[in-house]
């Protein structure tokens, strides 16, 4: 008796780069799918982290009478630093000096600049390409940038130049910033006369350290937002002699379109000054009552002018 055996089939070379070239194009067809899945997720948890943030601001004014400084002078104090308490970081509130100063070589303490660099990921977009820390010579220590600003302003898209600046307080015959947030300012919820509901309190930009250009008074300026304090705004006690400010540290404007970063032939003021993010075509914003909205980039202008005062009197029944 013969035993027959039959051979086994088996993929010839042009059989398997077949089903390999099938596996590449499928996993390149999935691939955008996941990424759009992912970039979702990362959408949502920054909305809620606009959202701890907005909570936060309403809270301080709850509980003290009045929103948080844009900034102080002279300490150089931001609007971030007192909102901690809210965002479950009152140990570290209760170790900072609030009066100043910052910078190292003016005599920070070292809780105060340790403070600076601290990772805080309530004030940074999971979608934001950023570095942890990076050293910044104006305070001789590391800090961590911020992805998130307060409004000061609808009507002022400037903080260099002719005057007013976005962020300044009353000073001479100029009328301080419309928005909630500004120098030394003590925004009462009840001064919000245009509706909370339209009224914009904070939201999403970017910073990005290696984006220069010279602004409307000739200086050398790049794009950084920072939180918790600075070396660097500005003593409003010498304007007069003072030809930039760098409020876009923290505060932001609505006279300077959305995603301004982006736009190439966009003035390096508009570049700071603007809200902006990493999400495709729009910004997480805060609103006064509390509720968050992804604002498009494409927003008319005029309507996103307005919901940056706090009292224009300007009407706006929807913002899209």
């Amino acid at each position: 008796m013969r035993v027959h055996r039959t051979k086994s089939a088996a993929f010839t070379l042009v059989e398997l780069l077949v089903v390999i070239a099938i596996i590449g194009i499928l996993i390149g067809m999935l691939l955008p799918a996941v990424q759009q899945v992912r970039e979702a997720a990362r959408r949502i948890q920054c909305a809620n982290q606009t959202k701890q943030l907005s909570l936060a601001l309403l809270n301080h004014e709850s509980a003290h009478g009045y929103f948080p400084p844009g900034f102080r002078f002279p300490g150089m104090t931001m609007w971030s630093a007192y909102v901690l308490p809210y965002v479950e970081q009152n140990s570290l509130f209760e170790t900072l000096d609030l009066d100043g100063p910052w910078s190292v070589r003016e005599g920070a303490t070292l809780a105060n600049s340790n403070a600076l660099s601290e990772f805080l990921p309530v004030f940074r977009c999971p979608s934001a390409n950023l570095a942890i820390s990076q050293y910044d010579p104006l305070v001789d220590t590391d800090r961590t940038p911020s992805s998130y600003l307060a409004c000061a302003s609808g009507l002022n898209n400037r903080e260099s130049g002719e005057k007013p600046w976005v962020g300044m307080n009353n000073y001479g015959s100029l009328a301080g910033s419309d928005g909630v947030f500004y120098l030394n300012s003590r925004t009462r919820y009840a001064e919000i006369r245009d509706g909370s509901s339209s009224t914009v309190l904070m939201g999403e930009a970017i910073p990005d350290q290696d984006l220069f250009g010279t602004d409307y008074s000739g200086n050398l300026q790049k794009v950084d937002h920072w939180y918790i304090g600075s070396g660097e705004l500005p003593d409003y006690e010498a304007i007069g002699s003072t030809i930039s400010a760098e409020n876009s540290e923290c505060l932001a404007s609505t006279a300077c379109p959305i995603n301004s970063l982006f736009i190439e032939d966009s003035p390096i003021n508009d570049k700071e000054l603007s809200f902006g993010s990493a999400h495709p075509q729009g910004v997480n914003i805060g609103f006064a009552d509390g509720h968050i909205q992804f604002v498009t980039e494409n927003i008319d202008l005029v309507i996103w002018s307005a919901v940056g005062s706090r009292n224009g009197g300007e009407v706006v029944t929807e913002v899209n």
